[in-house]
């Protein structure tokens, strides 16, 4: 037997040689339970009580804890009742023939999200994706179908809006191409952000006074941080479908550096919307068959930084760059609680999906681009009641 340890075991002159083995050994001990009555051997079978037949080995899952879909006796419990729900709706609009909509909006990833550049760093990345996220939550509250576009790929050429919310750093392939696709007849949005760090602030791309048609009056690159709790964005012309004289508010938030505004004066572009000291807010240029739109407060980065904040007022001033765009929406619904998109058969039918993100029961009335009817028994719907974070599916024909 191979010893564990080896070693000696000194007392003064003497030297004792020591080894350690193991005293006991690993066995198993197999015991077969048997019928007292027979002495027959019992067995133990895996069986489903919801699918009613016997299972291998490979198909159990975990033991059921309290977080189980069925309780001690086999009965479903709630979860397990929606899961079977889900199932048949899945089955109903043949879910893996089905794909999302065309999108008609993109939201342009930076290239600083994935890749290094010169005086770039790997911290400015979290500001991007936060930014990002919160962009396409509130396109989705905006009922608007939103598609990605990567800058390293090269932007994509057929979106009719382009987003780029909280945004200060893109290439200059990039702003051409922006331009570009502005003047064919595209909008294209950004809102400005400094940055979270105080070595990087102001606007890190090519000549965005000549984009948007201001002139920025920032003192020597310092960012002017912004001194209100709350930005209040009143609008001094009719924009999409927000008219003159409403006002949007957002929640101030950040750090000191991204706690800031771009002050700007307009060149060729005229004033949107201002601030609470009448600062420029936001600003349109037209140029060629588009436009572009420039947001000086970094309205997607406060929202991505405040919690709790969803539903915010983004989504509207998103509603009103679709409809200034001409971006169509199949779906829409009232409630910035419930998002609406649609999914499209390969054999032609429309699905439309309704989600709610509410703890309450919403009640709906969808506004679309044809007749709704339920998936199932195909009888017409008008208004619609969702449970709490309940979903509805609806064919639209």
């Amino acid at each position: 037997m191979r010893a564990l340890w080896s070693g000696v075991i000194r007392f003064g002159l003497v030297v004792l040689p020591v080894k350690l083995f193991s005293a006991t050994e690993e066995r198993q001990v197999r015991l077969r339970e048997i019928h007292a009555a027979d002495s027959g051997r019992v067995q133990h079978r895996r069986f489903c009580e919801v699918e009613d037949r016997e299972i291998p080995y490979e198909e159990v899952g975990p033991f059921e804890m309290h977080f189980g879909i069925t309780d001690s006796t086999g009965a479903p419990k709630a979860p397990l009742v929606e899961l079977a729900a889900f199932a048949e709706v899945l089955e109903q609009v043949d879910f893996a023939r089905c794909r999302r909509s065309d999108a008609g909006a993109a939201l342009v990833v930076p290239a600083f999200l994935e890749r290094g550049y010169p005086y770039s760093r790997p911290a400015d990345r979290p500001l991007i994706f936060t930014s990002l996220h919160q962009g396409y939550v509130a396109a989705r509250a905006a009922d608007l179908a939103v598609g990605l576009t990567r800058e390293a790929d090269g932007i994509s050429e057929d979106a009719s809006l382009y987003l780029l919310p909280a945004t200060r750093q893109l290439t200059t392939r990039t702003r051409r191409a922006l331009a570009r696709r502005a003047a064919e007849g595209a909008t294209v949005y950004l809102s400005f952000c400094s940055g979270e760090h105080p070595g990087t602030r102001g606007p890190w791309f090519d000549d965005l006074d000549g984009l948007f048609g201001v002139e920025m009056q920032l003192s020597y690159g310092v960012a002017e941080p912004i001194e209100d709790d709350v930005l209040e964005m009143t609008f001094t012309k009719d924009f999409g479908g927000i008219r003159a004289g409403e006002t949007l508010r957002f929640p101030v938030a950040g750090n000191e550096d991204s706690r800031a505004y771009l002050p700007v004066e307009a060149r060729d572009a005229e004033v949107v919307a201002v601030d609470a000291h009448g600062r420029p807010a936001l600003l349109s240029r037209t140029t060629g068959l588009g436009r572009t739109v420039l947001a000086t407060y970094p309205l997607e980065h406060m929202a991505a930084r405040t919690a709790h904040v969803n539903p915010e007022q983004t989504h509207r001033l998103y509603v009103a760059l679709a409809e200034v765009a001409g971006v169509a929406r199949s779906v829409t619904v009232e409630s910035p609680y419930v998002s609406a998109d649609v999914l499209v058969h390969e054999d032609g039918r429309r699905f439309v999906w309704l989600v709610s993100q509410s703890g309450q029961e919403v009640a709906v009335c969808p506004e679309a681009d044809g007749a709704l009817h339920d998936a199932g028994t195909g009888e017409p719907v008008t208004d619609v009641t969702l449970d709490p974070y309940g979903v509805r599916v609806l064919e639209l024909r």
